[in-house]
């Protein structure tokens, strides 16, 4: 009994000691804190060279790419995420609710009726960033916010309904710009206030020689100024050290950014980027596929880790104005034909979601879980093969038939469960001729609508008005099932304008669509899965946070610091 007690006694003083040590070094945080070092890191798409330096080529990966020097007026308050008070997780690729909200290049801004406009009152003590032969420094105004605006507004490739409601831009004087509107856009803030698209352009930057899609050209007013590409290699941003933002830690006001120097680095492989996280040559990995997790934390124990559901849906678009898949007789068949939940066992490690688009569980106030979609919504995530040839037989195709079916090369889950509907797919008859191409090839034969009658395809959950909009109204660049479908063209338009509805009712509206959409099977809806953020302890101030507006990382990865002293302890440089 005795040895027992003793046990016991010094069980409990290490747990102790742990939990005194964990709380002392968050004590102890702000004291440590430190300027100095690079951070290397794999972004969400580490597979993707950049797409454009334009804002007005209207491409999804923008933020992504200059969101270290170009900025937005608004982003997500990251004091209310895991770093504060923990309201929201930051892990969505584009949807920040509003009351997550703030101002980032505008302090505060207000929405005014008769006439219908947001005046937006604009941070003083701005600077844009100087780089020789583009631009000199120089105070931000309410004339840039005009320029890029309307540029963006009037872009040969602007997408449909995204920004027409904007009638135009006034500007007051030089730290106050008006938005005046046609009609009331629910979600005015997402479209031009932190979405893919509307970071604030210098017009010094469309200018040089180049335009502004040269990478040379490319200046803003971030945290961060873009000094070197190399394409498929990296994108390295140096510090600005005239930001004009702070942190506050422990009470305690930091200028930002910490890093003298941000490296995204670009690797096709796979199995490169990982080896590049085990041996201390990358800092930080977005996105880590959770088949590798179990090894990684055997060989390098000390990594950190954060879960959270994948951003983006996964499916196989069937063409609803394309023979066969204009009958939905045919592709509830499909859908009854693929076993999902098997995918989730073997594919995922039995960690994954059955329903995860539109919506993912994580937004709650638009998501319907499995067990309360109607019975025909909720019959298309079940494995029934002989009600799927049953289906496909009434609907003319007693022996199946085959269709053309394009998938990007990337990723390598990707292509795995690309083969795993095509086997199932198989056993009732439908042969899949798969076509794999790079990425831009991909993207351009869905953006030109010359894609093919299957197209396996992947996009983020955006927010509970753009998914709608995007994937399902008549004409839209990402609807690839090319739906056309006047009962949610009309819905999601009327409750979009209507001014007086409240955000709980109008997400309601859009939960209602996304139920209604789901039900008519425009493609074979596929599981959603887990994915991990991992980092070493040597980066500081990071608490696995992605994303504070589309596809946008860059305040959070100048809020974070490298440990310098630590990591070179641990036999990395």
């Amino acid at each position: 009994m005795k040895k027992r007690f003793h046990v016991f006694i010094l069980s409990l003083l290490a747990v102790l000691a742990l939990v005194l040590g964990v709380f002392i070094t968050g004590a102890t945080a702000a004291e440590k804190s430190q300027y100095g070092g690079t951070l290397r890191f794999l972004d969400m798409n580490p597979h993707l060279n950049p797409l454009s330096f334009d804002n007005a080529d209207w491409v999804w990966k923008h933020g992504a790419d200059t969101g270290f020097y170009m900025e937005h007026l608004i982003m997500g308050d990251l004091q209310k995420g895991p770093r504060g008070t923990k309201e929201y997780g930051f892990h969505a690729s584009a949807w920040i609710p509003p009351e997550i909200m703030r101002g980032e290049l505008v302090e505060k801004w207000e929405v005014k009726k008769n006439p219908l406009r947001i005046v937006f009152n604009l941070r003083k003590g701005v600077y844009w960033q100087e780089k020789p032969g583009i631009m000199k420094a120089r105070e931000f105004t309410a004339d840039d916010v005009a320029y890029s605006m309307t540029r963006l507004k009037n872009a040969r490739k602007a997408i449909p309904l995204y920004l027409e409601w904007i009638d135009r831009w006034e500007v007051l004087d030089e730290h106050t710009a008006v938005m005046h509107m046609k009609e009331w856009c629910a979600d005015w803030a997402y479209r031009m206030g932190w979405g893919y698209y509307d970071a604030v352009q210098a017009p010094e930057q469309e200018k040089a020689p180049g335009g502004a899609a040269k990478w040379q050209n490319a200046c803003g007013t971030g945290p961060y100024m873009f000094t070197d590409y190399k394409e498929g290699h990296s994108q390295t941003y140096t510090k600005n050290s005239k930001y004009w933002d702070s942190e506050v830690i422990d009470g305690k006001k930091y200028k930002l950014p910490f890093t003298d120097r941000i490296i995204m680095m670009i690797i096709k492989d796979e199995s490169t980027q990982v080896t590049a996280l085990r041996t201390g040559k990358i800092d930080l990995m977005f996105n880590l596929d959770s088949k590798h997790v179990a090894d990684l934390k055997k060989t390098n124990p000390q990594l950190q880790w954060s879960k959270k559901i994948f951003t983006n849906g996964w499916m196989l678009a069937l063409r609803m104005d394309t023979k066969p898949f204009d009958d939905i007789r045919v592709r509830r068949a499909l859908n009854l034909a693929v076993n999902k939940q098997e995918i989730i066992n073997s594919l995922y490690g039995g960690d994954g979601e059955l329903v995860n688009f539109p919506f993912p569980k994580t937004f709650a106030s638009v998501y319907t879980p499995l067990e309360k979609l109607p019975p025909t919504a909720r019959e298309l995530f079940t494995y029934n093969p002989e009600k799927a040839k049953k289906l496909l037989t009434e609907a003319g195709y007693p022996n199946g038939f085959t269709f053309k079916a394009q998938i990007m090369n990337l990723p390598q889950l990707h292509l795995d469960l690309a083969a795993m509907v095509v086997a199932y797919l198989a056993k009732v008859g439908v042969k899949v001729e798969l076509e794999t191409m790079d990425y831009p090839s991909w993207l351009s034969k869905m953006t030109k609508k010359v894609h093919s009658p299957g197209f396996f395809y992947s996009t983020d959950h955006g927010n509970p008005f753009a998914t709608i909009r995007k994937c399902f109204l008549s004409g839209q660049t990402w609807n690839a099932f090319m739906m056309k479908d006047e009962h949610v063209d009309k819905t999601w338009k009327t409750t979009v304008e209507n001014v007086n509805l409240t955000d709980e009712e109008a997400f309601e509206e859009m939960r209602k669509l996304a139920v209604y959409a789901i039900d008519q099977a425009p493609a074979v809806w596929l599981p959603g899965f887990y994915f991990y953020t991992a980092w070493w302890p040597w980066v500081k101030n990071y608490h696995g946070e992605i994303r504070v507006g589309a596809w946008r990382s860059a305040p959070i990865l100048a809020r974070t610091w490298i440990d310098q002293e630590m990591k070179k302890k641990m036999g990395f440089e």
